[in-house]
């Protein structure tokens, strides 16, 4: 839910974006000056002259931007330390530990959405099966855990991958304009006429690049991320559990 919002809104952002300087631009093309050529002038430009398919290309490429800024700041407020591995969330359980209070601990880490609280929970779970069984369910549990944020972010892989393609699809369709319209003109085409053609080639490679690269990289650093969070989580849970080894507690007891 939190993600359509932040989407819906990037995309109205980008829409009034888009449209409040329509005249303007317009404006520009009949009378270009070198302060017209703005980003803003660019893009506008680029979908006046782009044509249908065109259009629809750098349509979907600026798309798959906004959802790209989108999701990346979903996966950068979900994937930090403070959401998976909460210091409060530790400190508590490991008071109830302290004080023997294990089936309260085992409810407190139900009701806990962080990534450390489930682990310490499927280990829980077993402990009426003895520390290996505990141990190997917090292995698995966080396993688990960690391959649904992987699919999660590989969203940003596949659109970092994508975009690039369309790109390449608007640099070739740009280019059958240029060529049309040289063999249109006979081979004596102007500058002026291959302008439109050239405009939405190198837009579109421009837009292709601006959604691959924040895209791959994001993916990079916040699949290291998940895995470094994962293995510490899963080093904090069973510490807390070393309660339960057979060793410690008879030494306890």
């Amino acid at each position: 839910m939190a993600r359509k919002w932040l989407v819906a809104v990037l995309v109205a952002v980008a829409v009034g974006f888009l449209c409040s300087g329509a005249m303007a631009a317009e404006k520009e093309l009949a009378h270009p000056t070198m302060e017209g050529f703005s980003w803003l002038f660019i893009i506008q430009s680029a979908f006046l002259s782009s044509g249908t398919i065109g259009f629809l290309d750098i349509t979907l490429l600026i798309l798959c931007s906004i959802t790209i800024v989108a999701l990346i700041i979903q996966f950068a407020l979900e994937i930090r330390r403070t959401t998976m591995l909460p210091e409060l969330t530790v400190a508590q359980v490991k008071t109830m530990f302290d004080e023997r209070r294990f089936r309260e601990a085992l409810e407190f880490c139900q009701n806990d959405p962080s990534f450390v609280a489930g682990v310490i929970r499927a280990g829980l779970m077993e402990a009426a099966n003895g520390y290996a069984a505990m141990e190997k369910s917090m292995i698995e549990a966080a396993e688990e855990r960690a391959s649904r944020l992987f699919r999660k972010v590989e969203l940003l892989n596949l659109l970092g991958n994508i975009t690039p393609m369309l790109g390449l699809f608007g640099t070739v369709y740009g280019m059958m304009i240029v060529f049309s319209m040289i063999a249109h003109k006979g081979g004596m085409a102007q500058a002026s006429d291959l302008g439109a053609g050239i405009m939405v080639k190198l837009f579109c490679t421009f837009m292709g690049l601006v959604g691959a690269i924040p895209a791959l990289t994001a993916y990079s650093l916040l699949k290291s991320r998940v895995d470094a969070l994962a293995v510490e989580s899963t080093a904090v849970a069973a510490e807390l559990l070393s309660n339960f080894k057979p060793n410690k507690a008879k030494a306890q007891a």
